[in-house]
C-alpha cells in the first residue's frame, strides 16, 4: 500500500474499512459524525496563554509535571480501551474521537490522515 498512489476516494474507503474493523460500525459511525470543520480561533486563545509568560524554571516545572501526568493518563486510557475490547465498558465520545484518530494515523500516516480528513470534509 503506497499512500502516495493511491488516490483520495481509495484513501477514505481505507480509512473507513480499518476504523470498522477496530471500533464496529457503530462506533465508526459516531467518530465520523463527530470529526467536522470547527470554528477555533487560535490567535485569540494564544494571546491568553502568552501574556502570562512564565519564567524558564516554571516552564521546566509544568513540562516535568505534565509528561508525568501524561503518562499516567495513557495508561489509564489503555486500561479502558482494553475493558472496552473485552465487552466491559462503553467509551465516551472523546475515547472514540481520539482511538478514531489513533487508529486512521497508525494505518494512513500523516499524509494519508490528512487527505482522508479533506475527504471527509468535502462530503459533509
Amino acid at each position: 500500500m503506497d499512500i502516495f498512489q493511491m488516490t483520495d476516494l481509495e484513501i477514505y474507503e481505507l480509512g473507513i474499512k480499518e476504523l470498522t474493523k477496530q471500533l464496529g460500525s457503530a462506533y465508526t459511525t459516531q467518530f465520523l459524525q463527530n470529526c467536522k470543520p470547527r470554528t477555533y480561533d487560535y490567535t485569540a486563545e494564544r494571546h491568553k496563554w502568552m501574556d502570562k509568560d512564565p519564567d524558564i524554571r516554571t516552564l521546566a516545572k509544568r513540562i516535568q509535571q505534565g509528561a508525568a501526568s501524561r503518562k499516567k493518563e495513557e495508561r489509564l486510557k489503555a486500561e479502558r480501551i482494553a475493558a472496552w475490547r473485552e465487552g466491559m465498558l462503553e467509551l465516551t465520545d472523546i475515547e472514540i474521537y481520539e482511538l478514531g484518530f489513533k487508529i486512521l494515523a497508525d494505518e494512513l500516516k500523516g499524509y494519508g490522515l490528512l487527505r482522508f480528513i479533506t475527504q471527509h470534509f468535502k462530503q459533509l
